[in-house]
């Protein structure tokens, strides 16, 4: 059996439907064996970064592994922006690169490069993926291949990277003959073991008289989703949902407190930072969630924190936040020990602290109806409101960076059932459009929403090409505030308004996106104000095929609220009115926010 065939058999054997593949010289044999398969179809990006960002979307809906091949040097290279989303969202990514044949590899020769197209691949690599390997012998195929899955799929999951050299691919082997990779033992994850963390949770939320339970990653990698629910309905506690949670409760669900964070909304920081305890599960609590200095976060919580790596645990003391009991397990086991552990009668939380929650909600809402009477373009947030109207719970939203990411996860309300999926830690502009097509063919028949930016947009816009080209489902929806909105803002705050490189007026080109879009085949429907929005993004989204929008949003519009560093979470522009400001803290604000 050749090498390459091998490694497409194995590929198959993971439940792997596409292979996200750019042709190249070193790359050839492996892709002509994934080419010839019967089981795989291997699917063209124009581009490397695209490829990755397809594999990383198609694992992130199922079958919970993707792979991705792309050639040897800059084929490598190109798929590094991908690689990294995966690897900061801990999703499993097999990605496999072709090198350079054995006779031609640098290595100790101390000359920069000795093979055309050559570049240490692994050593590039090693800081973003889990495990990586360069195959020069092909009787450890099969021994490398296996380990590799394994540390992808276990423990924090992550990708990793495959390297294999070109006169390996083409080798002869005898599978059963060659090496095979025996897993360690894990220990077994005992809920037992768990018995005492869970007790003291559970006696700490019944002390407590405005608890918050957070919900991260974390729950949905461990596949928690219907614990994290039951143990939601059984406590009755508020729910604090971190971008890639939210789709685990209905928008309209009283308990969810709002997004929190530098981004995050009034409500949703009023209730985390006035919370007496905060119970974290599958969350790792980034700066974008806590604000900086770290320990302005929750300062006035006792804070549980359950996560399945230990090095995150161990940095709050290093950020100056105490942790009352940081507990190193994943987040479904937790889930499982606390279900356990529940008595038959909890009590339920204070009712005046779920009155101040629904006080906060209907004071600060995160889309004001002044909003709605905006003329002459279209307000994002509106926009958003009235597109979580129009989507099932059997829709896919795949999210870009920027502004639009922001003001979705502000206002969306999403239906359980609904996949919200986006780079979410390493959030590169491009993002979107290249895991619409990983997210449409790992859904076959679901409905692919794309918000992305038009600076994003055109980082990866070739891709239409590819959605096209498979005629899938995809509804590509580019929120053109021709510019960078979120630099603009930052720019405001610091710079002067000086808006280098930002917008038009500061040297950045402003592209007719819908050209663009109808150059690669799709229709093209332009949003311009309010009038019959909602009538005709209705008729947008259940347009048949692919579909391209373009959404005019006027280029003055900021985020609402947005931190300005330097102040607690709590404490966002447009900053309130003092009086108004002290009036919604129980926590005693901080000496920053005590004057405007």
């Amino acid at each position: 059996m050749k090498v390459s065939d091998f490694i497409a058999e194995f590929i198959a054997q993971q439940g792997i439907r596409h292979v996200y593949v750019v042709q190249g010289g070193a790359a050839a044999h492996l892709i002509d064996s994934v080419a010839l398969h019967p089981s795989l179809q291997h699917v063209c990006p124009q581009h490397e970064q695209a490829a990755a960002m397809a594999a990383d979307a198609y694992s992130r809906i199922g079958p919970g592994i993707a792979a991705a091949i792309g050639t040897s040097g800059p084929g490598m290279t190109n798929m590094i922006t991908g690689i990294c989303s995966s690897f900061y969202d801990s999703i499993p990514v097999l990605f496999i690169t072709g090198q350079v044949s054995t006779f031609r590899l640098t290595r100790d020769t101390k000359v920069r490069q000795l093979g055309f197209q050559e570049a240490p691949a692994s050593d590039i690599a090693r800081p973003i993926v889990k495990y990586t390997v360069l195959i020069d012998d092909p009787k450890r195929i099969r021994y490398e291949l296996e380990k590799a899955v394994y540390i992808a799929k276990s423990g924090r999951p992550g990708p990793v990277l495959v390297d294999v050299c070109d006169d390996v691919q083409r080798e002869e082997i005898d599978p059963e003959a060659i090496a095979s990779f025996s897993p360690p033992d894990d220990p077994a994850l005992d809920d037992s073991s768990l018995q005492p963390s869970a007790k003291r949770v559970l006696q700490l939320l019944k002390e407590a008289q405005r608890p918050v339970i957070v919900y991260g990653a974390g729950v949905l990698l461990s596949q928690g989703e219907d614990e994290a629910r039951a143990l939601a309905d059984a406590l009755q506690i508020p729910i604090g949902l971190t971008w890639a949670t939210k789709q685990l409760f209905n928008g309209d669900d009283p308990r969810v407190i709002g997004t929190f964070g530098i981004n995050g909304t009034r409500r949703g920081n009023f209730a985390i930072q006035n919370a007496d305890l905060v119970v974290s599960i599958g969350s790792r609590l980034d700066t974008h969630a806590t604000g900086t200095p770290v320990n302005t976060f929750a300062r006035g919580a006792r804070k549980i924190i359950v996560d399945i790596d230990a090095a995150e645990l161990e940095k709050f003391p290093h950020q100056d936040m105490e942790v009352e009991e940081a507990i190193c397990t994943d987040a479904r086991t937790f889930l499982h020990a606390l279900i356990a552990e529940l008595p038959a009668s909890q009590n339920q939380p204070a009712p005046e602290w779920i009155d101040r929650i629904a006080e906060w909600k209907h004071t600060y809402p995160d889309c004001p109806p002044e909003f709605y009477a905006q003329k002459g373009t279209v307000n994002p947030y509106v926009f958003f409101e009235m597109l979580s109207e129009e989507l099932t719970d059997d829709d896919i939203v795949v999210l870009d960076t920027g502004a639009s990411i922001v003001q979705f996860f502000q206002v969306f309300r999403p239906k359980i059932g609904q996949k919200l999926i986006s780079a979410f830690n390493y959030t590169p502009m491009g993002y979107a459009v290249p895991a619409s097509l990983g997210a449409a063919q790992a859904a076959p028949g679901r409905r692919v929403v794309c918000i992305t930016g038009d600076g994003g947009f055109q980082l990866n816009s070739q891709e239409l090409s590819t959605i096209v080209h498979h005629n899938l489902p995809v509804k590509v929806i580019v929120m053109n505030n021709h510019g960078y909105g979120i630099i603009q803002q930052t720019q405001d705050d610091w710079l002067g308004s000086r808006h280098w490189g930002s917008r038009v007026e500061g040297g950045l080109p402003d592209s007719d996106e819908m050209k663009v879009a109808g150059a690669y085949g799709l229709p093209v429907r332009n949003f311009e104000n309010h009038d019959s929005l909602q009538r005709e993004l209705r008729s947008f989204l259940n347009a048949p095929g692919p579909i391209f929008g373009n959404v005019e949003v006027d280029p003055e519009q900021r985020l609402f609220p947005m931190l300005k560093a330097g102040r607690p979470i709590e404490d966002a522009q447009p900053l309130l009115d003092r009086n108004e400001f002290r009036m919604n803290m129980i926590v005693e604000p901080l000496d920053v926010s005590q004057n405007i």
